[in-house]
């Protein structure tokens, strides 16, 4: 095999199909890329994890097709540091030693049989819709903090539920103490539709996707594939069955509270540095930040083995009076979620969870539920 392309090409092909390659694995193979060069000159460069797998198609000057597989982490890092320029690389297709050379640098390292490396899914399509790559980044980033990371109790929610519903799309992601719901607007012919996307994929994608441009999803009975174009990321779905969050949204609270976004997140941020600090906390839930709702106002209260802090911040209140308790860094995940300089919370019980919306328009096309912390005193 013999290949060649400028430095930043190979560069940026490398850095991302990296993203689905194991650091660490029994199987050496799975610790490579593999790089696929055929006559003709295109070029597929794979990176691929069992459960995820990132294809790059592309054209370089081939004067020899062949195939092998390299070490990723050694391959990115001489690639990293070469000179600007053009990178040629040579494998010899009997012991799959590799040479890459650019200007006076040059790199032997041993390869792997590219054969023995794992294809991308074949896909059965069922069926398929295409949004923008800033509108997917932004409904990620929106959800994405709300994922669990505890696999012990329910694994399903390890993932976010991409739910098609008559031309909308609908992500929801819930750890069990919190839900998120985000909506847009797609074009799809299927009515109806869902799968779980895991979130080690969904925080990949975040790094891939761009402030222009189209990504189409194609989902078929296992995977799903992100198709970029001139890359394509495929992901295994997560089998079993996602909370049923209709149930939770589909409440009436009876108290409406109206503020500025700033504000309540920065009296929430000190409060943050009480409980962040004290080190004898070892579960955020238990040091609450206390939230006493009265007549246009919230007074915000916290007491941690490292000291106490009081804050009031000013607000449009309805409906009565509330005392009720808080994770503070939940808190702050669901505001930094909300566009907008306004926001909406609402509550119905010390022992419900409070809505959060942006703006003070209730049709808004997010939503954050978040479960309250006891209060003791």
């Amino acid at each position: 095999m013999k290949m060649s392309c400028s430095k930043q090409e190979l560069l940026e092909i490398v850095n991302t199909v990296q993203k689905a390659v194991m650091a660490k694995s029994t199987m050496p193979i799975l610790e490579c890329i593999k790089i696929d060069t055929s006559g003709d000159g295109n070029v597929v460069v794979t990176g691929n994890n069992l459960d995820m797998c990132i294809e790059y198609n592309t054209v370089m000057n081939v004067p020899e097709g062949g195939i092998v597989a390299l070490a990723s982490r050694m391959f990115g890092e001489i690639v990293r540091r070469l000179p600007e320029g053009t990178v040629t690389i040579t494998s010899d297709p009997k012991n799959y030693v590799t040479k890459i050379e650019c200007g006076a640098s040059k790199f032997n390292i041993q390869g792997l049989d590219g054969m023995e490396y794992p294809g991308a899914p074949v896909l059965d399509e069922k069926y398929r819709f295409t949004l923008t790559q800033p509108a997917l980044r932004r409904l990620i980033r929106k959800t994405i903090s709300f994922v669990s990371v505890n696999e012990g109790r329910r694994p399903i929610l390890t993932g976010a539920l991409f739910e098609i519903n008559d031309g909308k799309l609908n992500i929801v992601a819930s750890d069990g103490h919190r839900l998120a719901i985000v909506t847009e607007n797609v074009e799809c012919e299927e009515k109806k539709g869902h799968f779980v996307v895991p979130g080690v994929t969904l925080r990949e994608l975040l790094k891939l996707l761009k402030d222009e441009g189209d990504v189409t999803v194609i989902i078929s009975d296992r995977h799903v594939m992100f198709d970029f174009g001139e890359f394509q990321v495929y992901t295994r779905m997560l089998e079993g069955e996602f909370l049923k969050y209709e149930s939770i949204i589909n409440v009436i609270n009876s108290i409406e509270v109206v503020c500025d976004k700033s504000v309540i997140m920065h009296s929430l941020e000190r409060a943050q540095l009480l409980i962040s600090d004290d080190n004898a906390v070892h579960s955020e839930n238990k040091v609450p930040v206390r939230f006493n709702i009265g007549y246009n106002k919230i007074d915000m209260s916290c007491i941690t083995g490292k000291g106490q802090v009081n804050d009031t911040v000013d607000a449009e209140v309805k409906g009565g009076e509330l005392v009720i308790g808080f994770n503070c860094r939940f808190l702050l995940d669901a505001l930094s979620a909300c566009d907008g300089d306004r926001v909406k919370i609402e509550f119905s019980a010390p022992t419900s969870g409070c809505f959060i919306r942006s703006g003070e328009d209730s049709d808004s096309k997010y939503l954050f539920m978040i479960l309250p912390v006891r209060l003791y005193n």
